[in-house]
């Protein structure tokens, strides 16, 4: 048998106003909690919803009474008596169960178990017996449909005293023997030849009393079970027309009172589930009318929001239009830098050639140079030649004087040609000396011109990256523009599901209102008020105080030695 451990010595009390439900399967499992089971054992909705029963099980129950609740059910008929259950947290609370099968179509579909609150008599005698079965001294009794009955002797002489109980049977029991005596005896003298003459007038009495007792116990009999019955219809009627605070005594003894306390349990489950019923459909219609608030506001910011998407839209639209407009540009200057690269590197190309041109200058400059130095050489030697001529034409004499005027001649020549060659040779200099600055010059026009032929080169680069970068950007806008058109879409959508959901909203509220009117006929004797919460009839501070001993009546007469298992 399933233990559950740990436990405490916590108690938690049910309240008067609390009726515990819930319902399992054939193999007991839990298919339905009411919030008051669920809040009294401390788990939730999901840990108790498809789980054993016997989750809730605690130690202190003896095995017996699992063995007798199971044989009673099985048997078809309800169980009763008293149960204590653990909470999750290890603590217990106790309550007076009533177990029945489910019957559809004559066929036992699961358990159904109404537990309330019990009295502290009750209590103490259960924990009394519940100790004596678990210690083994509990003897000559036993549990039968959670009744603590006697065995063996104990039980000889209680069907011996059955005429003697005050219940219905016994009555029933007495009225039989009553008339079958009174028709022995009518019958002993017809058969044996009539009543003696001496003791006709007694024997006549005696039977007339018999047949008028016989039909006064009859009378009381009858009235004791139609006045009952009479009751119950009228509680029935009351119950039907949605009187829930209808009174019921159960204090009546036997099978009366039996009766009288199953109808109180049913009454009082339906005040539970109408409780729950109210709670629950105010809970719903302050829901739906929060959702219906909610939803008008998201209508409204969905609305605007559409038109917020709009404009975006066409500020993107415009947007895409100019980046559009840029990637054309960026296109235009990107061919423009190519071709001013172009342009830059035939430049480069000129002043590269214009740099050798001026170093062959340069060099030819050289060679003129050389050949005027050959020049004032050659002047030189024949300026020397013309004297060596003209101290020879003096050595002749006379017949030397025309040599020496052709040697002056040619020593004047050659001083000119020298001093020419002098002329020519500066001018070469200043013009060889121009031209190595104009060689350098050159060469760092053409050292500039490669650096801006590798900057256009940069731009044109970075132009074409900026090309690229505007292409994809139109791409990506376009794509933005198409998904900032399915979206105003899907918002229009939206709000239009907004504008149903809001329709069923309302259509919820009112089949809650009119749920609520409908359960309204059911007069529990407590007013759901907003907010939920609950307001009885009676003072909250009263109903606190209510000691467990106002319950004592719920026990059927002669059950106060009972004890229950929820399984």
């Amino acid at each position: 048998m399933r233990k559950n451990l740990p436990v405490t010595n916590v108690e938690t009390r049910v309240r008067a106003d609390q009726y515990l439900i819930s319902k399992t399967n054939t193999k007991g499992i839990i298919t339905y909690a009411n919030p008051a089971f669920i809040e009294i054992s401390g788990y939730t909705h999901e840990e108790l919803i498809g789980q054993p029963h016997n989750l809730i099980r605690h130690p202190d129950m003896p095995p017996e009474a699992f063995k007798d609740l199971w044989n009673t059910l099985h048997a078809g008929e309800s169980w009763m008596g008293m149960v204590k259950n653990r909470r999750k947290d290890g603590g217990f609370y106790w309550v007076l169960a009533n177990v029945t099968p489910i019957m559809e179509h004559g066929e036992v579909t699961g358990y159904a178990s109404v537990r309330i609150r019990p009295s502290r008599a009750q209590i103490a005698q259960a924990e009394a017996l519940y100790r004596r079965i678990n210690e083994g001294t509990l003897s000559g009794y036993a549990i039968s449909r959670g009744q603590l009955v006697p065995t063996g002797w104990r039980k000889l002489l209680k069907s011996l005293l059955t005429p003697l109980a005050p219940d219905l049977r016994a009555r029933m029991l007495r009225m039989t023997l009553l008339s079958t005596s009174a028709t022995l005896l009518a019958t002993w003298f017809a058969l044996t030849g009539g009543v003696p003459e001496d003791y006709r007038i007694l024997i006549m009495a005696t039977l007339a009393a018999a047949v008028t007792g016989t039909f006064a116990y009859g009378w009381s009999v009858f009235r004791r079970v139609i006045q009952p019955l009479q009751g119950v219809a009228d509680i029935a009627r009351q119950i039907a027309a949605g009187n829930l605070q209808v009174e019921i005594d159960t204090e009546q003894p036997g099978e009366t009172g039996m009766l009288y306390f199953h109808i109180e349990m049913m009454r009082r489950s339906l005040i539970g589930i109408a409780h729950d019923v109210q709670a629950s459909v105010r809970t719903t219609t302050l829901t739906a009318q929060t959702l219906d608030l909610d939803n008008r506001n998201l209508a409204t910011r969905t609305e605007d929001q559409a038109a917020a998407l709009q404009e975006t839209a066409a500020s993107v639209e415009q947007l895409t239009a100019t980046v559009r407009q840029n990637a054309d540009h960026a296109m235009l200057a990107n061919q423009l830098s190519d071709n001013s690269m172009q342009i830059a590197r035939r430049g480069g190309e000129v002043v590269n050639a214009v740099v050798h041109s001026m170093g062959r200058i340069h060099e030819s400059s050289k060679q003129i140079g050389d050949i005027v130095a050959l020049i004032e050489s050659i002047a030189f030697q024949t300026n020397i030649l013309a004297l060596n001529a003209a101290v020879e034409a003096a050595r002749a004499g006379e017949s030397g004087r025309g040599f020496a005027v052709v040697a002056a001649e040619v020593r004047n020549l050659a001083q000119k040609s020298g001093q020419a060659a002098k002329e020519i040779k500066q001018l070469i200099e200043e013009s060889v000396a121009r031209m190595q600055d104009g060689a350098t010059e050159a060469e760092r026009a053409g050292h500039t011109m490669q650096e801006i032929v590798e900057a256009v080169t940069k731009v044109t680069d970075l132009i074409g990256e900026i090309s690229i970068a505007s292409s994809e950007q139109t791409v990506g806008l376009e794509q933005i523009n198409q998904a900032m058109t399915h979206l105003e879409s899907a918002t229009h959508e939206n709000a239009q599901f907004g504008l149903q959901l809001g329709e069923n909203i309302r259509l919820l509220a009112s089949e809650a209102v009119a749920l609520s009117r409908a359960i309204e006929v059911l007069n529990t004797g407590t007013e759901i008020i907003p907010g939920g919460t609950r307001r009885q009839d009676t003072d909250a501070h009263e109903d606190e105080m209510l000691d467990y001993e106002d319950n004592a009546h719920l026990a059927a007469p002669g059950t106060t030695d009972n004890i229950a298992l929820i399984q």
